[in-house]
């Protein structure tokens, strides 16, 4: 680390636990009138528990977290949980995320990710559907390792597990607004509560958020990479009696904005659009930086998203019956500035139509000592895929054929996805000290593409049709042991694998490379926790090994004139390492956070296209790690809040050929927070900070420089230093 090391910080970890003083303190959150820290529920085994208890390597922010430390996105979650790395690169369909080393370079919705997204424990893929706002939001859980029993698909990396609010049994009523620097506002808004009748609850939530763009483009004298979005959610719970309900949602998502206008790293002097630069007296890039852009037109990003679902409880003679169901559909579409430059050359975009159906029936029940879980799972996903480039004014008139301006290439791939599980685990407990768990879940897959691609100028190969399909199946064991030492010491083992099917390329590119087959790994884990100090102290920690076939990589392929990657098996890879999540209230009004974990993610074997063998996984920094402190100062009617925090990460390679020009050197972010909270929490206003110390920091690189029409590296930066005010009032 730059300025802190590995060593410092365990001991940091170690330090904090050494100095606890022994008496309890009474937290008035607290969840069963629980001494010292609030305990946390979690639904990671699809039933309620401690999760001190849950033989999983599992962090869970909680809503009172997320308002303490200013989180309103998945992006803003991967920086407090270790291990998990989001990856912001500047749009809504290609941002992939990586746990445990573990990446899905997915770009589109026909292509699976490696860690699985749920809300409500619906799954919602990844990119454009990934897209939610953490206003109404319970808590979020990060699982890590495969979870291949009990949620199944494309989770190989591990879950995300999103659960919402319920309506409450008496009227409630939250709002936030928040100002902050380019003009920053976010809105919140919930109201919550009976609906005539203790039987019928309801809710509704809203969130708004416009930020002016924090890039200018000096080509159009106006700021770009902008924020502009709203969404709303519903609920209804009809409770028919004391163990039968029936929760219906609804949500929608709009956006519309400015994104992904890229810094130029790098100009490769004998591409053309170098030289078109020069020759119509155009200014270059001076500096990947500076945050200033040279496009032409202005990109498009816009999405409209909406989802309905059902989820009914109920018990039959002693079993708990649990039947989900639901519905999502997007609509995304894009349009770049291919070259991002003031010369009218290339655009280019890849927009989608998704429809999503899916559906589980869960048994729950107990035999004498022995808890059972078992059920069958449906999906059924249809994308559409539109991929284009387009040909500019300039490169037309360079052509010699001003016609050709405004001329499309690009392909349509209608893609459909079909897949059948069924699972089971059971849960005996051997002993009071001794749990063993085993289960497992057999998967069927299938899909089905129509190809077609359009290439008048033979940029991107020629004309393409074609159809195909192709199934796997798969059966994904787990076994865990649990062996509690004392009431409040846990320590658990566990042997899982995960699976992430085959599938088609269904953008731009080599008809040749359409396929590729499934990906599995096989995880070993070994882990601890522990409550301490009268729960003043919470300390979870664990080690692993994973080890993977068939590997799933997404690169360019040289053979091809145009940018046009593809997914490719690779070979073997793994994935050794350590993290450990810690919570602390050494005196009454002291809260001290900290996280760290460490990872080696290698390749074992595999070429990319030129023939350079695979070394480093991209997006797995070396490690990652939280630091945060909270200190109240009691007032008569209230308390003062000081809060600060540091997000860290370390060494990390942004492309599969490890270049020189994508390793992401080391960093720190300092956020901090300041304000007044009244008692109960009725009201609070918080000034607020992130990156105060303005660091940049490369999160993609997007490498065109050997594309000869373009013949440029381009990088996406993190956001700056920003600053504002946030006021909440509760009913």
């Amino acid at each position: 680390m730059s300025r802190f090391t590995l060593t410092a910080f365990s001991a940091a970890l170690i330090g904090t636990a050494l100095v606890m003083p022994g008496p309890a303190l009474s937290a008035e959150t607290a969840l069963a009138e629980t001494q010292g820290l609030e305990e946390i529920v979690v639904t990671a085994t699809k039933r309620a528990e401690s999760i001190q208890d849950v033989p999983i390597s599992i962090t869970a922010v909680s809503s009172a977290q997320m308002q303490r430390l200013g989180v309103s996105s998945l992006a803003d979650i991967s920086l407090r949980v270790p291990g998990l790395n989001y990856t912001a690169m500047g749009d809504l369909k290609f941002s992939p995320t990586s746990l445990r080393g573990v990446y899905g370079g997915a770009g589109s919705a026909g292509a699976d990710p490696a860690v699985g997204t749920y809300v409500d424990e619906v799954f919602t893929s990844q990119g454009a559907g990934n897209t939610f706002d953490l206003f109404d939001i319970e808590r979020v859980e990060v699982l890590r390792g495969p979870q291949g029993t009990l949620f199944g698909r494309n989770t190989i990396g591990g879950v995300i597990n999103i659960v919402t609010r319920r309506p409450t049994e008496s009227f409630t009523a939250d709002s936030e607004l928040t100002y902050g620097d380019r003009n920053y506002v976010r809105v919140g808004a919930l109201m919550s509560g009976p609906l005539g009748s203790d039987r019928l609850l309801g809710k509704i939530s809203m969130t708004y958020n416009d930020r002016d763009g924090r890039a200018r483009n000096v080509t159009l004298n106006r700021d770009v990479n902008d924020q502009h979005n709203w969404a709303t959610r519903g609920q209804l719970l009809f409770r028919m009696d004391d163990d039968t309900e029936l929760l219906l949602t609804g949500d929608y998502t709009k956006v519309d904005q400015n994104t992904i206008n890229y810094d130029t790293l790098r100009y490769n002097e004998a591409a053309t659009l170098t030289q078109a630069v020069d020759l119509f007296r155009y200014p270059r890039n001076a500096s990947a930086f500076d945050r200033k852009v040279y496009g032409d037109q202005l990109n498009v990003e816009t999405l409209d998203m909406w989802g309905a679902a059902l989820n009914f409880n109920t018990k039959v003679g002693g079993v708990g019956v649990t039947a989900i169901a639901s519905y999502r559909t997007h609509d995304f579409y894009n349009r770049a500035d291919t070259d991002r430059s003031p010369v009218a050359f290339l655009y280019d975009g890849d927009p989608e139509k998704v429809d999503r159906y899916s559906g589980e029936i869960r048994l729950d029940w107990t035999t004498g000592a022995v808890k059972w879980l078992a059920g069958v799972y449906f999906y059924n996903q249809d994308s559409t895929n539109l991929s284009f480039i387009e040909v500019g004014r300039d490169l037309a008139t360079l052509l010699g054929a001003p016609s050709l301006a405004g001329l499309q290439a690009g392909s349509d791939a209608a893609m459909t996805s079909r897949s059948y599980a069924g699972f089971a685990s059971l849960t005996w407990p051997v002993s009071e000290r001794v749990v063993l768990t085993a289960g497992g879940r057999y998967t069927n897959e299938k899909k089905t593409i129509d190809y077609v691609q359009s290439d008048p100028l033979e940029l991107l190969g020629g004309d393409v049709a074609l159809a195909s399909e192709d199934s796997w199946s798969q059966f994904t064991p787990n076994f865990t042991a649990q062996f509690r030492w004392t009431e409040n010491l846990m320590a658990y083992a566990t042997i899982s694998q995960g699976f992430k099917s085959g599938g088609f390329n269904d953008a731009l590119g080599d008809s040749s490379n359409l396929s590729f087959n499934p990906e599995k790994l096989w995880n070993y884990e070994i882990g601890l926790k522990a409550e301490l100090a009268d729960r003043r102290l919470v300390l979870n920690a664990a080690a692993y090994f994973m080890d993977w076939q068939s590997i799933q990589i997404r690169v360019d392929n040289p053979g091809t004139p145009a940018y046009d990657p593809v997914i490719l098996n690779a070979g073997a890879a793994h994935s050794t390492g350590f993290e450990a999540d810690l919570e602390a209230l050494p005196t009454d009004n002291l809260r001290l956070g900290a996280g760290i974990s460490v990872v080696s993610a290698k390749y074992d074997e595999g070429t990319l296209p030129t023939g350079e063998p695979l070394r480093t996984i991209p997006y797995a920094p070396t490690y990652s790690g939280n630091l945060y402190a909270e200190y109240r100062i009691p007032s008569a009617k209230g308390d003062w809040v000081v809060l600060g925090e540091a997000n860290l990460r370390g060494n990390a390679f942004l492309t599969q050929d490890n270049q020189r020009d994508g390793k992401q050197r080391a960093y720190e972010l300092y956020n901090a927070r300041f304000g007044y909270e009244t008692q109960g929490g009725k009201w609070s206003v918080f000034l607020w900070g992130k990156n105060l110390t303005d660091t940049k920091v490369v999160q993609r690189l997007f490498d065109l420089f050997g594309v000869g029409v373009v013949g440029q590296k381009f990088v996406e930066l993190n956001d700056p230093q920003s600053y504002g005010l946030t006021v909440r009032f509760r009913y």
